[in-house]
């Protein structure tokens, strides 16, 4: 609180809850005075019984970093005022103080003196001159912020020292380079569907060295599964999804990886001349696109125990096919019952009386459950989350790298796609979109003092040399992610 100068504010004694003993002891100004005066005889007493006592020990090589801290204060003109003031005591009001010596003024009653030197409780406080050395000194462990501000609480003091050891942390590049991954952000979800094939999620997989296509439904869940032979170029793929469109129609909402046929020129006037909005999400960040990394998660592994060859024209994957269709998920409907109304008839027996369409009724209950369900994930997912600050653009930040974690990428912000999506430039012209999870900021040269952050081009150098997108467009192949 040191930082902070408070007014008081004169109350009744009858308008006080609680009665205190300084209202019926009131502290006059001529008490003040002499306060300080007292005060600054026992400093003094205190500081001539200590030097007679290190006369009288025996003779011991001194401290050459105290000595060196001694010159540096007798040379710092607002360190030797400061010593002047301890020593002879502060004035009774604080606008009687000169201006430099303002941020003592609160922590008068802990200062005192020691030679040269100038001491807050047990901790020296250093010279202007030297405390960029001695913050390199306290950070020679490389610890975290908190873990350095807790050393200099046992040696070292100036006003404002908190933040400087923040920055100087945050300026160290092994440090930045070594440091953990960011939390993950609280869970958001911006796709509710309200009928199906309205809004849908595809992505590629590979099995048994044969490459399939999954799109799913993001409502029921409905997954249909095609074959590629090989085949994934941004063609094949058109030609799979305008037979998917002709069977169950155009969805407003289409949600894929960056993949390069997705992000084609073709694939893009595809998708405009079909009306769909195609979204493509954050590379290198699968649980943004988690609905159709699940449903190839459940194909795949359907794959791998009906069809291990990856042949999916046999009947024990159709069988398996068909139940996975079937199965009812924790809100207690199956893909089938949310698309026709009534389960399908498959190889588990089944009475009749199972296919009675009282869907209509169990409708309430059903929706219920998945909102308590989702309810319930939001609550976990977020239990250890917390939100990350937005980035400006223009602002330095540093890159995870996905393989190694470490932080040793830097660029600076061009502009942001989504919420949680940042186009960053690269030092060497490339841009790459990231989640907000893989960015951290980087302090702003005015921050730290003789700072060697990289230069990165400037958005002003190269403005006109990125290329422009639609509102509702993704991200094309000249754009590297």
């Amino acid at each position: 609180m040191s930082q902070y100068q408070f007014t008081a504010v004169w109350r009744a004694g009858k308008s006080l809850c609680i009665p205190d003993a300084l209202s019926r002891a009131p502290v006059t100004s001529e008490d003040m005075t002499g306060c300080a005066e007292v005060m600054a005889h026992v400093r003094s007493v205190i500081n001539a019984t200590t030097a007679s006592q290190d006369e009288d020990s025996p003779t011991i090589d001194a401290d050459r970093t105290l000595q060196d801290m001694s010159i540096a204060a007798q040379a710092d003109p607002t360190y030797v005022r400061l010593h002047d003031c301890i020593s002879s005591g502060f004035p009774t009001n604080r606008y009687d103080l000169h201006a430099s010596l303002s941020p003592y003024w609160k922590l008068r009653e802990a200062l005192s003196t020691d030679g040269n030197l100038v001491l807050y409780g047990a901790r020296i406080l250093v010279p202007a001159a030297l405390r960029h050395h001695t913050l390199a000194r306290l950070h020679d462990s490389h610890r975290g912020v908190e873990a350095t501000k807790r050393r200099a609480r046992q040696t070292v003091f100036w006003p404002g020292i908190d933040p400087d050891i923040a920055n100087t942390v945050a300026a160290c590049e092994p440090c930045q380079v070594l440091r953990p991954s960011q939390q993950q952000e609280p869970l958001h979800n911006d796709d509710h569907p309200s009928r199906p094939f309205e809004s849908v999620s595809a992505d590629f997989f590979q099995v048994a060295g044969k490459s399939f296509l999954v799109v799913a439904d993001r409502l029921s869940g409905w997954p249909v599964v095609v074959p590629c032979k090989g085949d994934t170029t941004a063609s094949s793929t058109i030609r799979h999804f305008c037979r998917y469109f002709r069977e169950v129609g155009v969805p407003l909402c289409l949600r894929t990886d960056g993949g390069p046929q997705f992000t084609s020129k073709e694939f893009a006037d595809f998708t405009e001349y079909w009306g769909v909005h195609h979204i493509t999400l954050s590379p290198h960040y699968l649980q943004s696109n988690g609905h159709a990394e699940a449903a190839v998660k459940a194909v795949k592994h359907l794959i791998l125990k009906t069809a291990p060859t990856g042949n999916i024209d046999c009947e024990d994957f159709d069988r398996g096919l068909l139940e996975l269709r079937n199965t009812p998920n924790q809100s207690g409907r199956s893909p089938a019952q949310v698309l026709y109304g009534h389960p399908l008839r498959t190889c588990v027996p089944a009475h009749p009386q199972s296919f009675t369409e009282d869907w209509r009724e169990k409708a309430h209950d059903c929706d219920r459950r998945a909102a308590a369900r989702a309810a319930q994930v939001q609550r976990n997912y977020d239990a250890h989350a917390r939100h990350l600050p937005r980035l400006n653009v223009g602002q330095h930040v540093r890159l995870q790298d996905l393989t190694s974690h470490r932080w040793d990428t830097v660029g600076i912000v061009m502009g942001g796609a989504r919420s949680r999506e940042y186009e960053i430039r690269l030092p060497s012209g490339r841009v790459l979109r990231r989640n907000r999870r893989f960015l951290y900021p980087l302090p702003s040269p005015s921050q730290v003092p003789n700072s060697d952050l990289p230069v990165v081009p400037s958005p002003d150098m190269e403005k006109s040399s990125i290329p422009s997108k639609a509102p509702h467009r993704s991200p094309r192949l000249n754009r590297p992610t």
